[in-house]
């Protein structure tokens, strides 16, 4: 796990090696979620694993990309239609942003130093992102200097 320079923990996973990094006993508070393309973007892509995100207990989830608007939209719809499923109400205790205008140095530097810890002995940052992506690429650059 890495530190950001304001001392909170990170990690950098894609969508494939997030369970086999992180294993059975993580809590990520804040999860990092890009959308650069249109596929991206749709729940169908990110849905399995947001649902585990919430089951583990994510209570922000930033969205970044030139359609992270979209995402942010669908990640709120899935919170209400899951609780919904559980008969539960915890949507309203979830942040989510979108950052499709802003640079991805003022959008990494959002998700660093704006986000909230709600233990701050038990969470971290989880950027999940794609190995093949010039964009993500440069996010990695950046949350890794933050």
């Amino acid at each position: 796990m890495n530190l950001c320079s304001n001392g909170k923990p990170f990690i950098i996973a894609t969508r494939s090696t997030v369970l086999s990094e992180l294993g059975d006993d993580w809590t990520p508070c804040v999860a990092l979620l890009t959308a650069w393309t249109k596929n991206s973007a749709s729940i169908s892509f990110w849905s399995e694993l947001i649902k585990l995100l919430l089951d583990k207990g994510t209570t922000y989830f930033v969205c970044i990309g030139t359609h992270s608007e979209k995402l942010h939209d669908e990640i709120d719809d899935l919170l209400y239609q899951y609780d919904d499923e559980l008969r539960l109400e915890r949507s309203i205790n979830i942040v989510t942003t979108y950052h499709a205008n802003d640079t991805i140095e003022e959008a990494v530097d959002y998700c660093v130093y704006a986000t909230e810890f709600r233990d701050k002995d038990n969470n971290f940052i989880l950027a999940i992102l794609d190995d093949n992506s010039i964009e993500d690429g440069k996010v990695k650059g950046i949350l890794e200097q933050a």
